[in-house]
């Protein structure tokens, strides 16, 4: 430790103090609190050596009078604290501010290894732990760094299930594959911990030594095979075998070479006059090498001596793909041609392909009938001379990729079968870090056209039916040449894709037109969402829909519409002989077909066309943008009439009021009325129209002095009318009335003489009568 005074005296400079400073600030709370265990039910352990522990203390844990020791609960406590984080401070007085802390924990009974029945394999990541106790009795490893760019590496793993055999219990204790044979071992406590801050006490409150819990097995047993080379290399001096576990070889024999031990295995020198090289090694104490059911403590290798450098080159060596390629790479400095070599893949026979030289090397494409295993071993013989290896090397297989492939119609949207009318953008995935997938063309299925290589594009073959599996050729663009376009694996697709017709909505407006005579007896071709179309009376019969099949191309496929066609006349009521709504399927090619308008059509009557296609998502392939609809399109027209109307009506007017003298109410009235108004061009009526008729007024006497009796009366005048329904309207009317009437009487009153006084009231027979009414009815014609 540096202290403050050697660090002034140094003078550093004002950044280095503050550097210090934070390290010291930030540093303190990562300092790990000490651990101090011990078995349930133990003795009294020490905690602190100076000071006091703070108390109080809970979970079953007694705090002894001087302050300083612990004892642990025992199994049967009530509210058991396995682990307790404790304050300790240098006396009582400082326990509020103190900032130190002490963890103590209570473990399980320690178990009873029998370290010399225990196996340790390596290879395959576990310790077969035989003893007693071993329930949750934990296992660590540690591992020292393979080379200077790698850590350490460490872990950790429980055993939960022990099998009991007689008095003693065994366990399977999972660990880290590929672990060297040297891995230091180490058992934990149930429910404890290690580390380099924790204290372990046994149940008798006895410290334990570090050494006590190191896990020596008996055996260790190697599975895989210790040598990775399938020859040895001499091109560019001592040859250098790689072991997998170099660390267990305790020596090593090559006769007639010599051969010794280094960092990573075993380097070869002065080899002559042969053309293999058998390797002898002896193995550490305890370390054996299984090969099937036997263990051996001696390894031998017989490995043929190589005169060329040989590799496979990354992502070409695929396993489960039928007739696939390997590309292999030959030493710049080898001499040999690769069309003359006898090459073998696993053993069997591999036909030479593409062979491209490039600076870095010869790249050689070997076919094979397929690989399985998870490695592959790639040998060269030369024929001629003895059959002797000249080069040969091991590599990892990777599992082959199944390709994920989208098909889309550009503009329309993705689609899930393949097309036959026009083609379908392909976009292809799932190639891994190295490969590609490429689509392949399949005779009587589908085509293939690349305009480049983002945009490949699929078009279904017109006498295909039925569904197919895209097949897709793997390739490693990486490689020099024309490897880089060449196929090593074909794969076809998981799923398979129907193939049919696809159909994109086309623009109706142009495949229909709605077509009627104007004045002269022209044909004019009404245009969609137009203003209506205003069609003169003496061609209202020339109306038609014409549907143009001629018009659909292949590329939009088979349209699915809807034809509605819908007549209504002028007050709103439909005319049923001229309704019509057809469901279509046109197919491109078809000629015209042409739909009048049927039914007599009359003044102002209202023709709707509309068209629009059957929302149906498993015909159409609909974009995933544009999603507003589906095309439609609608025409209108009217037929022109008259600019007046002249009908007959019933008036019924709730109650008319007689303005001319003697004046006053006439209650329920009734009568015909004829009915001149002017119409606009959608022939509906004006307000306001002249009104000639015979109405009976006043047909319930009115309770007044006055008595007017029941009245036909010749009515002229205006009338104002709002249309409520179908030949039904509310008005308000002002008439000119000749009534044909008796006369109009009063009542007596007091004082006069019935036989003498004259009761009849002095009227005209003209008057002027005004009020509301509802109308029922329209009788008439256009003028």
């Amino acid at each position: 430790m540096v202290s403050a005074g050697s660090i002034l005296a140094r003078r550093p400079a004002p950044g280095l103090v503050a550097s210090l400073l934070l390290i010291v600030i930030l540093g303190a709370p990562a300092i790990a609190a000490p651990v101090k265990q011990v078995p349930l039910g133990g003795r009294a352990i020490p905690v602190v050596s100076k000071g006091v522990v703070c108390g109080p203390v809970t979970g079953g844990w007694t705090l002894s009078a001087d302050g300083r020791s612990l004892r642990p609960p025992t199994a049967d406590t009530e509210n058991l604290a396995r682990t307790l984080d404790l304050k300790v401070s240098e006396d009582a007085a400082q326990c509020a501010t103190s900032q130190e802390t002490v963890t103590v924990i209570a473990t399980g009974a320690f178990p009873n290894l029998d370290a010399a029945a225990s196996s340790f394999f390596p290879d395959e990541g576990r310790l077969e732990l035989k003893g007693q106790r071993l329930q949750d009795v934990a296992v660590a490893w540690s591992a020292p760094a393979r080379s200077s760019s790698e850590p350490p590496a460490s872990g950790q793993d429980v055993c939960l299930n022990p099998t009991s055999t007689g008095k003693q219990s065994e366990c399977v204790v999972p660990l880290h594959s590929g672990l060297p044979s040297d891995a230091q071992l180490y058992w934990v406590p149930p429910q404890g911990r290690r580390g380099p801050d924790v204290t372990t006490y046994d149940a008798n409150g006895t410290l334990v030594d570090a050494e006590s819990f190191v896990v020596r097995p008996g055996r260790t047993v190697l599975t895989r095979p210790l040598v990775k080379n399938n020859g040895v290399d001499l091109a560019k001096g001592p040859g250098q075998v790689t072991l997998t576990h170099p660390e267990s070889i305790a020596s090593v024999d090559c006769t007639p070479a010599r051969c010794e031990t280094n960092e990573g295995g075993v380097a070869i020198r002065d080899v002559s006059g042969v053309d293999t090289v058998n390797l002898r090694m002896r193995l550490a104490p305890r370390v054996v090498f299984a090969r099937g059911e036997v263990l051996e403590t001696t390894v031998t290798q017989a490995l043929p001596i190589l005169s060329c450098p040989l590799s496979v080159v990354d992502g070409t060596a695929v396993r489960d793909a039928e007739a696939s390629a390997i590309v292999v790479r030959m030493d710049p400095a080898c001499g040999y041609e690769p069309r003359d070599l006898r090459w073998r893949v696993n053993g069997d026979r591999a036909g030479v392909g593409q062979v491209v030289k490039v600076t870095d090397g010869v790249y050689v494409l070997l076919k094979t009938q397929g690989v399985s295993g998870q490695q592959v071993n790639v040998t060269a013989t030369n024929e001629p001379v003895g059959r002797t290896v000249v080069a040969s090397t091991t590599a990892k297989t990777l599992p082959l990729p199944f390709p994920r492939a989208t098909l889309e119609l550009p503009q329309h949207g993705p689609i899930d079968f393949i097309p036959i009318n026009r083609p379908a953008l392909v976009r292809v995935a799932g190639g891994g870090e190295l490969g590609r997938f490429v689509v392949h063309a399949l005779e009587g299925a589908y085509r293939v056209s690349t305009q480049d290589p983002a945009a490949t594009q699929v078009l279904g073959d017109t006498t295909a039916g039925g569904f197919v599996a895209l097949r897709f050729g793997y390739r490693v663009p990486s490689l020099p040449g024309e490897l880089a376009s060449t196929d090593l694996a074909l794969v076809d697709e998981r799923v398979q894709r129907a193939v049919r017709e696809a159909s994109v909505p086309a623009n109706v407006g142009n495949l229909l037109e709605f077509v009627c005579a104007d004045g002269k007896g022209l044909d004019k071709v009404i245009e969609p969402s137009s203003p209506p179309f205003r069609i003169p009376y003496v061609s209202r019969n020339t109306c038609r829909v014409i549907i143009h099949r001629e018009r659909l191309t292949p590329e939009e496929g088979v349209q699915e519409i809807v034809l509605r066609i819908a007549v209504t006349s002028q007050d709103g009521s439909a005319r049923g002989e001229s309704q019509l709504e057809q469901r279509m399927l046109l197919r491109p090619g078809g000629e015209q077909r042409v739909l009048p308008i049927q039914g007599n059509l009359a003044q102002f009557d209202r023709i709707l066309v509309q068209v629009s296609h059957v929302a149906d998502e498993s015909r159409y392939a609909l974009s995933t943008t544009e999603r507003t609809g589906l095309p439609s399109a609608q025409w209108t027209a009217i037929v022109e009439g008259g600019f007046l109307r002249l009908y007959a009506t019933g008036a019924v007017p709730a109650g008319l009021y007689r303005a001319t003298t003697p004046s006053g109410q006439l209650t329920l009235n009734f009568g015909v009325l004829s009915r001149l108004v002017l119409l606009n061009q959608e022939g509906q009526e004006r307000l306001i129209g002249i009104e000639v008729g015979l109405m009976g007024m006043g047909l319930i006497p009115q309770a007044t002095n006055t008595r007017f009796p029941p009245t036909l009366a010749l009515v002229g005048g205006l009338g104002l009318r709002i249309p409520v329904g179908t030949g039904a309207a509310i008005g308000v009317q002002a008439w000119i009335a000749r009534e044909f009437r008796g006369d109009i009487t009063r009542d007596l009153r007091a004082g006069e003489d019935p036989a003498t006084t004259d009761l009849r009231v002095p009227a005209s027979k003209w008057s002027f009568i005004f009020g509301p009414s509802i109308s029922i009815g329209n009788v008439g014609f256009n003028l």
